[in-house]
């Protein structure tokens, strides 16, 4: 094993390369075992992931005009509409070189109002098909998130994006979905770090250390409820897949990313907690699925090859890092995910 394996109760990795999850195989071996992209084996499994079953599913069903279900993006909510299927192909590896996802991103890109924020356009009675008033940072912010994973970083759309969404940051660093009034939202500033975590550009903002700062603060801590609005998964402890609330994998992984160390004690907590949640066979169980999710991602009570590939890599990160004091300064680490 290596260095940061010994934190292991036993070692999942040959379990994650298993042929039949091209997608959670692909990922292994660039993020875990650290193989180029040129690798023979890297390229095959990412070939794959186009055909993985349920990919290949979800990609048939997709409308001639690049969105799932209905032409609000949102709806049906955590379920097959275009925002939800998009959260997770971007996670799963695919890319705009895929005629599917440009199609989605051209469908997306449509959305997108002249000031870069993206907005639903719904149905009013006697008014027809109206934009809404405004945006929502979380919301927003996943949708540049999955651009930056299709390939958009330099399209000056998603800049204006980006743009749109920083001025907004609360002086607490947070964002928040709800006007400027109560306390931040928790999920909305993970979400704009986890963009971070991809564009450089945008974790050299000196929002972004504070909006970490302000994260890495509510970690396991039980009054981090009262920073979260939307869905009542108000706690660190569960392990739920896919991330389209928040969790402690989630928020960990953009941490590292950013150059956030084990030496932080909230950190270093959370990173306990994960590891004492692994199974003795070297997996990590899902403790709660969303009931209309695009995939189908395991049962509750299973170990479960998705949270553990994204577990591991967060102990990885977090336990090969050099050094004990680390920077003051948030950085930007490997641009993936």
């Amino acid at each position: 094993m290596k260095d940061w394996k010994h934190k292991l109760k036993a070692d999942p990795t040959g379990w994650l390369l298993e042929m039949e999850n091209s997608p959670v195989r692909y990922w292994t071996l660039v993020d875990i075992l650290d193989r180029p992209p040129g690798d023979v084996e890297v390229r095959a499994a990412r070939a794959a992931i186009s055909t993985y079953p349920p990919v290949a599913e979800l990609l048939a069903d997709q409308k001639r005009d690049g969105y799932w279900v209905k032409q609000d993006y949102y709806l049906p909510r955590a379920g097959r509409g275009a925002f939800w299927v998009l959260i997770v192909l971007g996670d799963l590896g695919l890319t705009a070189e895929d005629e599917h996802i440009q199609r989605a991103c051209d469908f997306m890109f449509e959305q997108q109002r002249e000031n870069g924020v993206f907005c639903r356009r719904r149905r009013i009675s006697g008014q027809g098909i109206v934009w809404e008033k405004n945006g929502e940072p979380c919301t927003h912010a996943r949708i540049v998130r999955f651009l930056l994973q299709f390939g958009y970083a330099q399209d000056p759309r998603v800049r204006k994006a980006i743009d749109w969404l920083l001025p907004i940051q609360r002086d607490d660093g947070m964002w928040f979905c709800r006007g400027a009034k109560g306390r931040g939202c928790l999920r909305a500033t993970i979400d704009v770090l986890r963009i971070a975590a991809l564009d450089p550009r945008t974790a050299a903002q000196p929002g972004i250390a504070q909006a970490a700062s302000a994260v890495c603060g509510l970690l396991m801590e039980p009054r981090m409820s009262r920073y979260h609005v939307g869905d009542g998964w108000g706690t660190w402890e569960s392990l739920k897949y896919p991330y389209f609330g928040f969790s402690v994998i989630s928020a960990l992984d953009a941490l590292a990313r950013l150059g956030c160390m084990l030496k932080e004690p909230k950190i270093a907590a959370a990173v306990d907690h994960l590891l004492s949640r692994q199974l003795p066979d070297g997996a990590w169980p899902l403790d709660e699925v969303w009931p209309s999710s695009p995939i189908d991602f395991g049962r509750p009570g299973e170990p479960n090859k998705w949270l553990t590939l994204d577990a591991l890599r967060v102990v990885k990160m977090f336990h090969s890092q050099h050094g004990v004091e680390g920077s003051d300064e948030v950085k930007n680490s490997r641009d993936r995910r």
